[in-house]
């Protein structure tokens, strides 16, 4: 029984050794520095689970009052958080490595791609995604009101004609660069939207590598490529319903005839209307009836619709991506001269 209450007793001494060593405070210090052996200066040092911390010194120098068992946060903007237990240590020097995924995102400018976060210039990326989500036939049109500084305007409705204008802060039309390749406005047009992978708009100094051609601006497109990996197959689809705005409003044959007698008659020289009366009375009494060429030749709805189907895949040492699609819009010529279908078919191999 003796031996059973000792053990107790030791027990008890160690939790309470314990408990004591947890919550006793040391100082530590130490220096926080990056992977070339460089001083972090303004690193935050906070004990993890507490708002209790402070910065290091422009030498990279710290010091700090914790439990011996508590753990410390380091940090810095563009470096890994690091956390480092203490471990009854009153020294404890750390080593911060940068941060990969610190504005990592890509903005395609000039000939190639830079880190967003090392461009000075004023640049605009476009997701194609963010694109797709407008229907309409025209990538063009899809920019409208997703960029600031960028003016799109459409000039005509018919199907087919892709009669629209686009400038960057008023200064006319820019350069269109679509895979490193400089291109007219209308191969950017008619690309299948399904086939951007995104869109940036380069509206000053970003532009100078250009040189001239670039003063007002440059809209550069990159397309899909294939990547490594599992072979992937989509299909983008959709059916989209057209109505028009307005429409004028017609005056019935009557109302018409009466309004060119009375300014044949109001007219300086004067004289007869260009309608009798007899044949006004016609109308009158429903001999004769007017035509509303406006239910004649235009349909209420026109629809639209697209389909776009991409193949992409390969290998480390080979990539591929390949797309096909179809587009068709009815105009609102009942007649359907104005109907129209567009075929795009594009592929890569890197």
């Amino acid at each position: 029984m003796r031996q059973f209450y000792r053990m107790i007793c030791i027990a008890f001494w160690l939790l309470a050794s314990i408990a004591a060593y947890a919550q006793a405070q040391i100082t530590v210090s130490g220096v926080v520095t990056d992977t070339q052996g460089e001083p972090v200066a303004g690193a935050g040092v906070v004990i993890k689970g507490t708002r209790t911390g402070t910065t290091t010194d422009l030498d990279g120098r710290y010091t700090i009052k914790a439990a011996a068992n508590a753990s410390l946060e380091f940090s810095c903007v563009g470096l890994a958080t690091r956390t480092v237990a203490i471990g009854g240590q009153t020294k404890l020097n750390v080593v911060l490595e940068a941060d990969s995924n610190f504005l990592e995102t890509s903005v395609v400018v000039g000939y190639g791609a830079q880190k967003k976060g090392s461009i000075t210039g004023a640049v605009v990326a476009v997701g194609g995604e963010e694109m797709i989500r407008t229907k309409t036939e025209n990538p063009q049109n899809m920019l409208t009101g997703r960029v600031s500084g960028v003016r799109v305007w459409q000039k005509t409705a018919e199907p087919g004609q892709y009669s629209a204008s686009m400038d960057i802060r008023g200064m006319g039309a820019p350069l269109v660069v679509i895979d490193g390749v400089p291109r007219d406005m209308s191969d950017f047009q008619r690309l299948a939207p399904s086939d951007i992978e995104n869109v940036s708009v380069l509206k000053d100094a970003a532009a100078a590598i250009y040189g001239l051609r670039g003063g007002n601006g440059v809209i550069l497109v990159t397309t899909k490529a294939g990547k490594a990996g599992e072979t992937k197959v989509s299909y983008n689809g959709n059916y989209t319903i057209q109505t028009p705005a307005s429409l004028p409003r017609q005056m019935d044959a009557l109302t018409s005839m009466l309004l060119v007698n009375e300014a044949a008659r109001g007219g300086i020289e004067g004289g007869a209307g260009e309608f009798t009366e007899d044949i006004l009375e016609l109308y009158r009494n429903g001999t004769r009836t007017g035509t509303d060429w406006n239910s004649l030749i235009i349909q209420d709805i026109a629809p639209q619709s697209s389909h776009d189907l991409s193949i992409s895949g390969g290998t480390d040492k080979m990539q591929f991506y390949f797309g096909m699609g179809y587009f068709y819009q009815e105009g609102f010529w009942k007649s359907g001269d104005t109907n129209y279908n567009k075929y795009n078919l594009r592929s890569n191999i890197t």
